[in-house]
């Protein structure tokens, strides 16, 4: 098993949730990056872990999105193991060829995840805020879905999860930060009433099996590289 791994984050006041805490239960040191720095050389990379963003994986007016893309793909050639969560798991599917699309509605709330194939511990509840959704490449195995959306797909060394299962209340708390600080997240602010607040507390009772099965979720899938 590898001893590091890359987190790239799409935002520097970005979280990495519980993965640092479970990573290094995993005797796996975590280089922690923004995408607001030079993106590593992709033979620097053994594993790496791509996280989620409030923007879209398809809106390439982001001055970062067609680099960072391209560098995705290089390293889907090189067979890098790569674990994409959310918009994470947006990226890695157009890396890989599918596509990512605004859904019909926001998937908002714990889901349990219905399975498609074996393939790894996904079957939730896991939270889930999302309001694009992707279509997993042509040569990936879809392995979870909600009626909403795709969840998991597993394709060599790739795996993307919609969902959040690194979720914690202080990574929660920089969602509500930047709600509060972009024109975007204040319009969903205007009309969320009290769903911050109740997430925020449902985030905290159910830290601890969530925590349980982030870890069984990441150990099935270093296992399997």
């Amino acid at each position: 098993m590898t001893k590091r791994a890359t987190v790239l984050l799409h935002d520097a006041g970005d979280s990495a949730g519980s993965l640092p805490d479970l990573f290094a239960d995993f005797g796996i040191a975590l280089d922690i990056r923004s995408i607001e720095q030079p993106l590593p050389e992709p033979e620097q990379i053994d594993l790496l872990l791509l996280l989620g963003s409030p923007e879209s994986a398809y809106d390439h007016r982001l001055p970062w999105l067609p680099a960072e893309l391209s560098w995705l793909r290089q390293l889907q050639q090189r067979g890098t193991p790569t674990f994409g969560i959310c918009f994470g798991s947006q990226l890695l599917a157009r890396a890989l060829g599918g596509e990512v699309y605004r859904n019909s509605q926001a998937e908002i709330g714990w889901t349990p995840i219905e399975p498609v194939a074996a393939g790894g511990a996904h079957e939730g509840p896991w939270l889930n805020f999302h309001f694009d959704a992707f279509t997993p490449p042509a040569s990936a195995t879809l392995l979870g879905r909600t009626e909403l959306a795709a969840q998991v797909y597993r394709q060599g060394n790739a795996m993307g999860v919609q969902f959040h299962p690194e979720i914690t209340p202080e990574m929660f708390d920089t969602w509500i930060a930047y709600w509060k600080s972009s024109e975007d997240g204040q319009r969903f602010l205007a009309t969320a009433g009290d769903l911050p607040e109740r997430m925020r507390a449902e985030i905290i009772e159910r830290e601890p099996a969530n925590r349980a099965r982030c870890r069984e979720l990441l150990r099935s899938y270093l296992d399997s590289l």
